[in-house]
Formats: C-alpha cells, structure tokens, sequence
C-alpha cells in the first residue's frame, strides 16, 4: 500500500516535556495528551501554544445517543441499562517507534483534528462487533487474530497465551450441553490472570496477558450472560491499567532489525489498538458513544498491506523496506483524502469503519451485516 504525499501543514514545536523525553507531542492547549496523562508540567516554549484548527468530525456522527442505543436493541435487549456508565477515561498515551507517520508528510498530529466524543453509527457498530467477536474463532482455529501475529509465539508460549488458547478453542466448540463449563472455565482463567499478572516483569508477558484479556473480554461482553460481563466490566479498568503498562514500556524500543523483532512491536501496536476498540465499542453499545477517539487517533501501526500476513524472514527482509508506520488517524484522514493507494486489508477496514462509517461502506467493500 502506498501513502501519497499531501499540502505539508504548518509545525508547532513540541512542548518542553516531550521535547525532553523525545516523544511525540500533540500540541493540545492548555496541556498536550501525554502530559496530561502522565501528570507532568505542560509548558511550550516562548509561552508559544499549538493553535487549534477547526475540529474535524467523523462522517460517521449521525445520530444522539439514544437514537443508536434504540437502534440497537436486537443487539443488545439482552442487556438491563441502568444509570452507571462505563469509565472511558483512557490510560492511553502516544507511543511511536520506527519511521514518523505518513512518511511522505510526516509530524501530523492527529489528535487536534478529532472531537473528544463520537456517536457511530448502528452499521459501523454492527460490523465492528461481527469482527471482534470472530478473533476467538479465528485464534482457536489458526492461532492468529489481526493482533496475534501466527508466528508471535513459535518458540516461547506463555501461560496467558496457553489459557486462551483454551477458552478460544472451548468457546468454539461449545454446545447446549457445555455452555455452563465453557463460561465457568472462562471465569477461572480470566481471574486466574487478573490475580497473576501484576507478578509479571518482562514485555513480553505483559504482551501475552493484554492479548488473552481482550480475547476473554469479547467472549465476555459480547457473547456471555450477565454473570459474565458483570467480571468483564469489573476487570476494564484492568485491561485499560494493562494496555497502558504496555503502552508505556514500549515507548523505549529502538527501532527493529530482524523479522522476529518486527512481530513483537507489531503486535505490541495492534494490541493497544485493538484494547481500545474493544473498549469504545462497548462504550458505543451501553452508552451510544465513545470518549478515546483522540487517544485513539495517536497509536501507530504498520500500514503496508500484506507485510502482516507473511510466512517467512525472506519475504520480509524484501517487503520491510517499503514499511510504512503511521498513526491511526493519519491513516483515516489519508484514506479519505484518497492518499491510501492500493488494496486494504481486513485490519485496516476494521480500523477504518468506526472513522468513516456505512456511507463507505462501498468503498471498503463490505456489506451489511444482518
């Protein structure tokens, strides 16, 4: 896939902090993303402050909140609402390694241009939620989900990766008769992991935790009983605390030289990613709208097509030199600027769905889900 250079927008300097910490800034005012985030002292140099555009809106806020909850109620009427809300309050903060994004026009900064709330609309929630709830499907039966690279764990399989495996595999095979053993092994595992992981010390174990928590999650919130998305809801808070942990302790990665390498931090990339849609699709079901659009909009991937689904160190060692790392909502506004050449893959319409909504439902090439 080939991201083609648009009009150069005027630059800002960082603010202090994250000119310190080399990380990327998104120039927000009064206190830029990560600083708040974090806690520290937001302060631009000269008292100069990032100037606002004009806030830019998804196509796909088209209706209130009680209009898409309504709207929804085949999906949901097993649901009972009820005056607590979800906390969507994101833990995120913006990570990026490796080449700045949209290479051809680089130092955007994304989170300035997206409105803090956004209402999708029922057909993105819909296709959103018939491609979450497939990844325990796919992972049990090839090992692999958009976030879980299908060589990630060729030498090394954690306990976390192990249980949902299991669970997966359980849950896919589930009947009448074994639905109750299926929910209550979920329930094991997925306590199970909240009470080990804080014992976790290296990356890669956190990496594996996230990865079988947003898999349980999915089952749990999308597919269990309201035993089961009672813990869900109890352990986002979790999941969020986690997906930061991991976010953070990636920031510090250099950037990749071997195959191997480059599936670990891909993955690391997807998985935050795919921790916060999970999140703000529930969000979207319960409450009829989503709050980490901005965060969202600031964590990177790859985009070049198909370098996620090669097989061997060959193929990638030819393809990785066209690698192209941009952020979430670089990528959005590019595809429908008609900056983004060449076929999508099924990651990237995901990813473009909740930004773009049905009115492209064409140009994606999907359709509706019944």
């Amino acid at each position: 896939m080939t991201l083609t250079s648009g009009e150069p927008r005027s630059r800002q300097k960082s603010c202090v902090a994250c000119a310190d910490g080399k990380r990327l800034c998104d120039r927000q005012t009064p206190q830029c993303s990560r600083c708040v985030g974090r806690g520290l002292k937001c302060t631009y140099v000269n008292g100069l402050s990032a100037k606002k555009p004009q806030r830019r809106k998804f196509s796909s806020v088209q209706s209130t909140e009680s209009e898409v909850y309504h709207g929804l109620d085949d999906i949901v009427s097993f649901w009972s609402p009820n005056s607590d809300s979800i906390n969507n309050s994101s833990a995120l903060t913006p990570w990026h390694t490796g080449s700045p994004s949209l290479v051809t026009s680089p130092s955007l900064f994304p989170a300035i241009f997206f409105p803090d709330t956004v209402c999708p609309d029922k057909w993105s929630i819909k296709q959103c939620l018939q491609s979450l709830k497939s990844f325990p499907q796919s992972f049990a039966r090839s090992r692999k989900t958009p976030f879980i690279h299908q060589r990630l764990y060729d030498t090394y399989l954690p306990n976390a990766i192990q249980d949902a495996f299991t669970v997966s595999t359980a849950y896919c095979t589930k009947t009448a008769e074994t639905e109750d053993m299926t929910l209550r092994i979920l329930e094991a595992r997925s306590m199970s992991l909240v009470e080990q992981v804080h014992q976790t010390t290296s990356l890669e174990e956190l990496l594996a935790s996230v990865q079988a928590l947003i898999l349980f999650h999915i089952i749990q919130l999308f597919d269990g009983d309201i035993r089961q998305r009672a813990i869900a809801e109890r352990n986002m808070v979790t999941l969020r605390s986690w997906t930061a942990r991991l976010h953070d302790q990636a920031e510090d990665i250099s950037q990749v030289s071997s195959w191997q390498e480059w599936i670990f931090v891909e993955s690391i990339r997807r998985t935050v990613i795919l921790s916060g849609l999970t999140d703000s699709l529930y969000s979207s079901l319960r409450n009829g709208y989503c709050a980490n659009v901005k965060e969202l909009s600031m964590l990177p991937f790859t985009s070049t097509s198909g370098l996620w689904h090669i097989t061997t160190n060959a193929a990638w060692l030819i393809s990785q030199s066209e690698s192209d790392v941009v952020l979430y909502g670089d990528f959005s506004m590019a595809w429908e600027n008609g900056r983004v050449l060449g076929e999508l893959d099924d990651f990237q319409k995901l990813l473009l769905i909740p930004c773009v909504g049905e009115s492209y439902k064409n140009a994606l090439e999907l359709e509706n889900v019944p």
